[in-house]
């Protein structure tokens, strides 16, 4: 049998990523996260406890939807719209007048000036959320 790798009161990191699949109404500094469609989370955190680092990877709602404004890490303001090519792709364009579009630039964008985070909702996706399933 091999010696254990860590001994009692060795100082570790652990990282851990996962979806938030549940955030306590009743204490919203407490989030689970575990897989998406599973039942509940697998593991519980603090967003107060200073021993546990959090970091948003992708908002909840990415990709953008043309109407959407989205704020990224720096606070500036991102428009989603239509491609003026076609009108059924998706661009995003900065407030700076940066402007990236379709799939691969918007994750460009993303990794460049990210994470985003959905500040108002577009047309077109309040109208999918209005919509019965």
């Amino acid at each position: 049998m091999s010696e254990p790798l860590y001994r009692k009161g060795d100082e570790v990191e652990v990282v851990r990523r996962g979806v938030i699949v549940e955030v306590d109404l009743t204490d919203p500094a407490r989030f689970g996260i575990g897989r998406p469609g599973m039942w509940g989370a697998n593991a519980y955190f603090r967003t107060d406890d200073d021993a546990i680092k959090h970091t948003l990877v992708t908002a909840a709602e990415w990709p953008p939807q043309p109407g959407d404004t989205w704020t990224d890490a720096t606070g500036k303001d991102w428009l989603a719209h239509s491609t003026e090519d076609n009108g059924y792709g998706i661009a995003l364009t900065s407030e700076f007048g940066a402007r990236f579009e379709e799939a691969d630039g918007l994750n460009t964008a993303d990794q460049l000036y990210g994470p985003f985070r959905l500040k108002t909702l577009g047309k077109r996706r309040l109208e999918r959320l209005e919509r019965p399933c």
